[in-house]
């Protein structure tokens, strides 16, 4: 394996594109700061390509370049991004891994969707909390200045 790792970050138009579903969930600069927060990445490719070139591969010295077996993703996804790796293929510099974990884009989409109710309401408790906070607060501001003589009436 490689001695250096550089990570492609696609860009939020990108993702949204092959992925749909209004994805990306974080913007192109928090999945950058969060993949340089990963001590195994060396360096980012900002705005990455989505298909890997030839061109890409020998300005950046790559030799291997590294892929997964998807199985979140649908049959149009599948057929794209056998298309994009193809000069990596061709090159014998492809390498597609499976994904051990399940905490796939699909399960975090559907549990978002699962909890939404839960968080609308603890945020509408809160807006409601805040709102009236704020009211008794004015509230006893005007009543303290009320009883100090201290109201102003502008016309």
């Amino acid at each position: 394996r490689g001695d250096y790792l550089i990570v492609g970050i696609h860009g939020d138009a990108t993702v949204n594109r092959v992925r749909g579903m209004n994805l990306p969930l974080m913007n192109l600069h928090e999945r950058v700061l969060s993949v340089l927060g990963c001590r195994f990445a060396d360096d980012v490719l900002i705005d990455a390509p989505y298909d890997v070139s030839m061109e890409m591969i020998a300005s950046l010295n790559i030799s291997e370049v590294v892929g997964t077996n998807d199985h979140d993703i649908g049959e149009f996804e599948m057929k794209s991004q056998t298309h994009r790796y193809r000069h990596a293929e061709q090159a014998g510099l492809l390498h597609l891994m499976d994904i051990p974990s399940k905490f796939n884009m699909g399960r975090i989409v559907e549990r978002i969707q699962r909890n939404q109710e839960a968080y609308q309401a603890k945020f509408e408790r809160k807006m409601a909390a805040e709102r009236e906070f704020y009211e008794q607060k004015r509230a006893s501001e005007y009543d303290a200045a009320f009883h100090e003589g201290r109201v102003t009436f502008v016309s």
